[in-house]
């Protein structure tokens, strides 16, 4: 079958541009049509006045949401089937169901979606069906169109099972046994970011603790209706002009810089603060995982308000890897970093006062001590949790006292 090399690229259901991708070593190149306006821009890496943009493999702002692991086996194998193979024709083939607001088509693809009205939450959270994820990847594969290796699908969302108006709709995660209890895991150290003051989209762990179900946060909610508006979202991978295999080059000083440039004037502070305070909150679980595609901003139009987008995907990668170290350099390093680290970062990175740096660090360690109870907890009533719990709890509490033994001084 003709491997795909040429599709049209919409935002806001407008086409913009041509996108051809021959495959390496060719470069893919893009090209505005003329009369783009600039809050129809891709990315806001890539104004409408740059008209053509080359890159050696697939622009980072159309490879962002490339499934992986599972999902992406699912879907390539589908896709190569009717279309042919590779990245193109996978991105044609999701389409529309993508997160942000950027979207590949090919008028030989049509969507092989029907029929596919969406889950109450309910239904999501009050199961003991072990198969459920599988039916689900069964249902939305293809409108699945999210990156990162953990077994997750996009699900369409109802209010209920009688009503008819539609949620933003759910990322739901699950788990294999290489990663056991993942969802229970990413639940509580979600549930401390939250605790912490960190901006986190709805979440919640099934009744059997089998899957994680997370709000999406890439539609704009705030006008109501049945449909709303998608939202442009950017990684840090797109920002440094990154493809997704480079997600763990560089460092978190330099992911700060990125944001320091991208975000809006109004929002630079408060974003840079979020930043700190989710790097230091996946220093505390030893979150190994906190790599460049797990930060983002998100827009309406990309020249104008950006802000940081919620913390997503924070998770203890230490209970399944022992060894594991941060995603990410600080100071140079990848280890588990002294607090000193973390402060300088707060201070010098993201600009934030010693003060402010001081009473986070001291809230943190509460949260921790809070949060650790609460898996304890847990897993007393879960068993199957225990393993994975205690480990986390153990990781939880050493943080804690290492904060509370470490407390900067005030110099503001």
């Amino acid at each position: 079958m003709t491997r795909l090399k040429r599709a049209l690229v919409e935002v806001d259901g407008q086409v913009v541009g041509d996108l051809v991708a021959p495959g390496r070593p060719e470069p893919s190149v893009f090209v505005y049509d003329n009369g783009v306006g600039e809050e129809r821009a891709v990315s806001v890496t890539m104004p409408v006045k740059g008209q053509a943009f080359s890159y050696n493999g697939l622009h980072p702002i159309f490879a962002q949401n490339l499934p992986e692991g599972y999902l992406g086996d699912v879907i390539r194998k589908y896709v190569a089937k009717l279309y042919g193979a590779g990245d193109l024709a996978v991105l044609a083939a999701l389409g529309r169901h993508q997160v942000g607001r950027v979207v590949v088509t090919d008028s030989a693809i049509s969507d092989p979606v029907t029929g596919a009205r969406g889950e109450p939450l309910s239904r999501l959270l009050k199961t003991d069906d072990a198969s459920l994820f599988d039916e689900l990847v069964e249902k939305y594969a293809l409108r699945s169109g999210v990156s990162g290796v953990q077994p997750k699908v996009l699900v369409p969302g109802h209010i209920s099972e009688k009503s008819s108006v539609r949620t933003a709709g759910f990322i739901v995660k699950t788990w294999g046994d290489d990663y056991p209890q993942l969802a229970a895991n990413e639940f509580f150290c979600m549930s401390l970011a939250r605790l912490c003051g960190l901006p986190v989209p709805e979440f919640h762990l099934s009744d059997d603790g089998r899957l994680f179900v997370m709000a999406r946060f890439d539609r704009d909610v705030s006008g109501g209706g049945a449909e709303p508006p998608w939202l442009g979202f950017e990684d840090g991978c797109v920002l440094q002009g990154l493809m997704p295999e480079d997600k763990y080059s560089g460092s978190y000083e330099k992911l700060a810089k990125s944001f320091d440039t991208f975000l809006s004037s109004e929002h630079r502070r408060q974003g840079l603060k979020w930043l700190f305070m989710s790097v230091a909150v996946s220093w505390a679980v030893r979150n190994g995982d906190a790599h460049l595609k797990n930060f983002g901003l998100l827009y309406r139009k990309p020249f104008a308000e950006r802000w940081m987008a919620p913390a997503y995907d924070i998770v203890s990668t230490t209970p399944y890897l022992p060894g594991d170290v941060p995603a990410l350099t600080l100071s140079g390093r990848k280890v588990w970093w002294p607090v000193q680290y973390l402060v300088n970062f707060g201070c010098q990175s993201c600009g934030l006062p010693r003060k402010d740096v001081a009473t986070f660090l001291k809230t943190l360690a509460g949260g921790l001590l809070a949060t650790a109870d609460q898996m304890q907890s847990y897993y007393e009533r879960n068993q199957e949790f225990r393993e994975v719990g205690e480990c986390m709890v153990a990781t939880f509490r050493s943080s804690a006292v290492l904060l509370q033994e470490s407390q900067p001084v005030d110099r503001s």
